[in-house]
């Protein structure tokens, strides 16, 4: 059984992360265009399709209120928008044009965590973007 789906047992150390969570995942229009993205890029071939929105996750310092989540995020949604993107396609031209917050909000789920436990028993391993 590998690592992720391996039960975890009660005395392995868990810890409370110092940061908060904001999960972002496609829903609507972004599984659709995603599913014609995939539909060009497979013409004319049988493939099984991609049907899973996965999502991304940014962790932040500590907040405590959700308003600050809330303004970092309508700060930040143009980058996170075309990282969302650029995970299903490097190709920019096939990106939509003129995405604002109000499309962002159309295109994704936005969820706010200001809990974070590490069940992992080894270290956090990060590259830089």
């Amino acid at each position: 059984m590998d690592q992720l789906h391996a039960s975890v047992p009660y005395n392995v150390p868990m810890r409370v992360v110092n940061r908060t969570a904001v999960t972002v995942v496609g829903v609507g229009p972004y599984l659709e265009w995603s599913r014609s993205r995939d539909a060009d890029f497979n013409a004319g071939q049988l493939t099984v399709a991609r049907t899973k929105a996965f999502g991304s996750t940014f962790l932040l310092p500590e907040v405590d209120y959700e308003e600050d989540l809330q303004e970092w995020v309508e700060d930040n949604f143009a980058w996170i928008f075309e990282f969302q993107l650029s995970q299903w396609t490097g190709d920019e031209s096939a990106w939509p044009a003129n995405r604002d917050l109000q499309m962002f909000r159309d295109w994704f789920r936005i969820d706010l965590h200001n809990v974070v436990v590490d069940v992992g028993d080894d270290d956090i391993e990060g590259e830089e973007l």
